[in-house]
């Protein structure tokens, strides 16, 4: 039998393994420097999401959506935590229980530029290959806060911001779809949609979804949705299917408000 501790005896610490993983620049720059607490926001064996100063930093297994402010791994599962806990983060790496993921590869997480003639042509095919799914998110948000979002109307945006359950509100997905779609086609109102959007999102929604809209004002969206866009990009239709069937297949509805975000930025017609 396995010898038993005396009383005297601290309890050891489990063993960080280390793992690598890879990541945006963007991402990197935030896990990265001295030794800093984060706190676990929302925790599954697919996906830790991580309160660092307001900023929310994911760390990723290999099933998981790859949201572009995570740390993506090859793992099956990750480490046991809960809301609330505290893990650490520093030079380039998030340590969570039992595992320490290393940041060591860089992705790119942005959008290609599209054309205004291919965004015309995507966002056609987009509406009609996805119909159903898009009429089900347009009825569940306000007619004339999708009007404007079209428009390029910053009011569009504090009608949306928050509006909707989950830790990624079907509001803020339309505006992420919106955002990223916006840089890809170098949309007209892009500068000021993103300045209303940096300004209040924090204060209005979830730190995961003030992040992604953060990372979609950027360009950055997950790669389901990146194909989208360069399936539009390079006028692929049998790839633009492909892609869109597997943006609508991310979580309940977030998958059907990124694209209708990118609908009204591409130019659906009404």
């Amino acid at each position: 039998m396995p010898a038993s501790s005396s009383p005297d005896e601290a309890p050891t610490e489990p063993v960080a393994v280390p793992v690598t993983g890879s990541a945006s620049l963007w991402v990197l720059s935030q896990v990265a420097g001295p030794r800093r607490v984060a706190t676990v926001l929302h925790a599954g064996p697919s996906a830790v999401y991580l309160d660092l100063g307001g900023t929310c930093i994911a760390v990723l297994a290999a099933d998981a959506v790859q949201v572009p402010c995570g740390v993506r791994t090859t793992l099956d599962e990750l480490p046991g935590v809960g809301a609330g806990d505290e893990v650490h983060v520093f030079n380039g790496s998030v340590v969570l229980p039992t595992v320490e993921v290393h940041v060591t590869t860089i992705v790119d997480a942005t959008v290609p530029v599209v054309s205004p003639e291919s965004a015309v042509w995507g966002a056609e095919r987009i509406a009609d290959h996805a119909a159903v799914p898009l009429a089900h998110a347009r009825a569940a948000l306000p007619t004339l806060a999708l009007e404007r979002l079209a428009a390029g109307d910053t009011t569009a945006v504090p009608a949306l911001v928050g509006l909707g359950d989950g830790l990624t509100p079907l509001g803020d997905d339309v505006l992420c779809g919106w955002l990223a779609a916006a840089v890809a086609r170098r949309h007209p109102a892009l500068g000021e949609m993103r300045s209303v959007v940096e300004s209040g999102a924090a204060q209005r929604t979830t730190t995961l979804s003030a992040t992604l809209l953060a990372c979609a004002a950027r360009g950055e969206g997950i790669p389901e949705f990146r194909d989208v866009v360069g399936a539009v990009a390079n006028h692929d239709a049998p790839w633009l299917q492909q892609s869109v069937d597997r943006v609508l297949a991310v979580g309940e509805t977030s998958g059907q408000g990124l694209l209708l975000g990118a609908v009204l930025a591409l130019g659906s017609r009404p």
